[in-house]
């Protein structure tokens, strides 16, 4: 890119915080079109990989458990999302997708990756096949952080 040598770190950095923001926009908008709002959307996605705590989903959300309740009671209500209790700890709460949770996170995926399409479209192959790669490592990344701060589901159920 133009100028990217010459730009600190920093600001890269700002910017690219920047283009994330208005990319969860996009994609806050485009989940509209399944149903779900950005908040749902990211429970589900973490559900994706298995059982978790319902304090993981608040931590994860940055809000109190108290909140994250009703996002959940939304999902609950729809039946996308189950809630069960810790064989060990029956205070604690476990979630995890239903089958109909599955396919909304699926066409939540569907409309969101449409709405990517659009935006990669306004640039040349090489230019969005260098964005996909580098939105593929992000997300490795933050794959691995989350593994690191809530372990694997199995560890928590």
């Amino acid at each position: 890119m133009p100028g990217q040598e010459t730009t600190p770190p920093t600001e890269r950095r700002a910017d690219a915080v920047r283009a994330a923001a208005r990319l969860a926009r996009v994609a806050g908008t485009a989940l509209g079109e399944a149903d779900l709002t950005l908040p749902q959307y990211r429970v589900l996605v973490f559900l994706d990989s298995g059982k978790r705590p319902a304090t993981d989903v608040a931590s994860l959300l940055d809000v109190t458990p108290s909140t994250v309740t009703s996002v959940v009671d939304g999902l609950v209500s729809r039946e996308l999302v189950q809630r069960g209790e810790d064989e060990n700890d029956r205070r604690r709460v476990i979630l995890s997708l239903t089958d109909a949770g599955r396919d909304a996170l699926r066409s939540g995926d569907r409309v969101v990756s449409e709405r990517l399409g659009r935006l990669l479209h306004r640039m040349d192959s090489d230019q969005s096949e260098t964005v996909l790669s580098g939105l593929e490592l992000l997300n490795a990344a933050m794959n691995e952080y989350l593994l690191e701060k809530y372990g694997s589901p199995e560890d928590n159920t």
